[in-house]
């Protein structure tokens, strides 16, 4: 007992500091998310940036596409009971139409079948697509699939839901909290004023620095 009043405080210490030191590694590289259900860091999947010119856009998924005009990410909405024009980008594809992405945003879609039925989807196709900030404040479209797929909701309950390349947001990020990297575990907190401010300093001095990830909500 009294080995634990003398040395427990200091390693609870020492592992705090080391995981603080861990998330801001990892806020800084921009590479993760973090999942409050796994209660560790996933690794982003894929990061689209802006094409800096027409030769760079062949190498997006169909299903996104930089509009150089508006300075603006699109994502595809399948409508399979409509066809439209072929697409002035160069997308073959035409029942649907191209939607602005948001910052926030995040979606399902299923690039290799772009145009089939949900439930003639294959679940392997399926893939979770978020619009983020990246270190530059600029947008990137970020694949973030293995994050989402563990912390979020299944892929099967996304086919199920009819949300695969529907237009609908399916979940957002709270982008204000993600940029603020001294929020705890990505919370939010109203500002406070003298002794609540510094009881609030003092929470924080108790809990990691938690980044992107904790922010998600999937949207009703």
């Amino acid at each position: 007992l009294i080995w634990q009043k003398v040395h427990l405080p200091k390693i609870e210490a020492e592992l705090l500091a080391k995981e603080k030191e861990e998330d801001l590694r990892m806020l800084d590289q921009n590479a993760h998310l973090w999942s409050d259900e796994n209660e560790c860091w996933i690794e982003k999947d894929q990061v689209y940036h802006p094409p800096l010119d027409g030769d760079e856009a062949h190498t997006l998924p169909s299903t996104i596409r930089w509009n150089p005009a508006r300075k603006q990410w699109e994502r595809w909405s399948k409508n399979l009971t409509t066809r439209t024009k072929k697409q002035a980008s160069g997308s073959s594809l035409t029942k649907g139409t191209f939607l602005p992405a948001r910052e926030g945003d995040g979606w399902a879609t299923s690039p290799n079948e772009a145009e089939i039925e949900n439930k003639q989807l294959t679940t392997q196709g399926i893939r979770f697509f978020a619009c983020l900030p990246n270190n530059d404040d600029s947008l990137d479209v970020v694949d973030v699939t293995s994050w989402a797929a563990t912390s979020l909701l299944p892929k099967e309950a996304v086919r199920l839901l009819d949300a695969v390349d529907s237009g609908r947001v399916l979940f957002s990020f709270d982008v204000p909290a993600v940029n603020k990297k001294g929020a705890g575990k990505g919370k939010q907190k109203k500002k406070k004023k003298g002794a609540e401010a510094k009881q609030a300093s003092s929470e924080d001095d108790c809990i990691a620095l938690k980044g992107i990830g904790a922010t998600a909500q999937v949207s009703e």
